[in-house]
Order: structure tokens, then sequence, then C-alpha cells
């Protein structure tokens, strides 16, 4: 990543935490971090302004939305039920006390549950609930996904299977793609 916020990946840009910019180092505190945060930010999105200038106008246009044979869901009682299905799962399997065994179950039943939301989402009319219940599950099963990878303890999360920490493994990045599990 650049001082613009600007990633490996075209037209990203990552601020916060996630940049990993280690302008405070690893004694930080709330402050500095909402301060870098909000530097990082203003310097991310002037170099994405910068950018989009740049490009040939006019801009592709898109077409116009179409539904397909989605219909309007009476069944809102399903979203909430899996959106607090999703934080128990996370709470009782991927909390700080983990097991290798929890892990495997908590991921079985997020992938349930991505087909079960992706289903749902072609069947019925898109809503602000269905969208956050998705993207909730897709952080979950990153979450989980790299819980199963990391093959140590450190910090608060503690993995019975692999109570040791490996000063090897933490200084590597997580990277994960679709389909690797």
């Amino acid at each position: 990543m650049d001082a613009f916020g600007q990633t490996d990946i075209q037209d990203l840009y990552a601020v916060g935490e996630v940049a990993c910019t280690g302008l405070h180092g690893a004694n930080r505190l709330a402050s500095n971090s909402l301060l870098e945060a909000l530097v990082f930010a203003k310097h991310a999105a002037d170099a994405s302004i910068r950018k989009l200038e740049q490009r040939p106008k006019p801009y592709p246009t898109l077409p116009d939305w179409t539904s397909g044979q989605a219909v309007d869901s009476d069944e809102s009682v399903v979203v909430a039920h899996n959106w607090d299905e999703v934080r128990r799962l996370m709470s009782n399997y991927v909390g700080i006390f983990r097991s290798n065994k929890r892990l495997e179950r908590a991921k079985r039943r997020i992938d349930a549950l991505t087909a079960e939301i992706h289903q749902y989402y072609w069947d019925f009319l898109v809503t602000s609930d269905l969208i956050e219940l998705r993207n909730l599950v897709l952080v979950a099963d990153l979450i989980i996904t790299s819980a199963i990878v990391r093959k140590e303890s450190r910090g608060l999360h503690y993995n019975i299977n692999y109570p040791l920490t490996d000063e090897a493994t933490w200084k590597r990045d997580t990277i994960l793609w679709r389909g690797y599990h």
C-alpha cells in the first residue's frame, strides 16, 4: 500500500486498521488510530478523485436493473433468524477460545447459510437487511477460514489444538481468495 491508501489491487484503497501502515507502530492508542484513519482516508479520497477525473468521459452507463422473477418476501423472519444464528455461531465456535472441531463445525454451518442466503437472494427482492446478512455471512466465512488456516494461538485467540505461538506464522499475511478452503 502506498501513502495514498492504494493497495496492490487497482482502484482498491485501504485506510484505518486494515491498511497496516505502521505509522504508529504496534503501540497505538485509539486517538492515534483515528488520526491515522482520517489522514489516510483524506489522502485516499483525494487520490481516487484525481484518478476518476483522469478517466475518459462519458462514463459507461449501466443497464436498468431488472429483478427477474424475484418477488417480495413475506418471510423476513428468516433473515432475522439467520442474522441471529450467525452471531451465536461466531460467538460460540469462533470466539476467543477455539478448537479445530468448533471451527470446522462453524465452517460447515456458514457454508450452509451462504447457500441458503444465495438462493434467497435470487428468489426475493433485495432489501437492505438481506444485503447486510449476505455481507455478515461473507465476513464470518473469511474469519472462520482465516482461523482454520492459522495453526497457532496468538493474542486473545486461543486454539486448544495449537496452544503455542509460531513466530514464523504471525509474520505472514493471511491471503484468502474465492474457492480457497
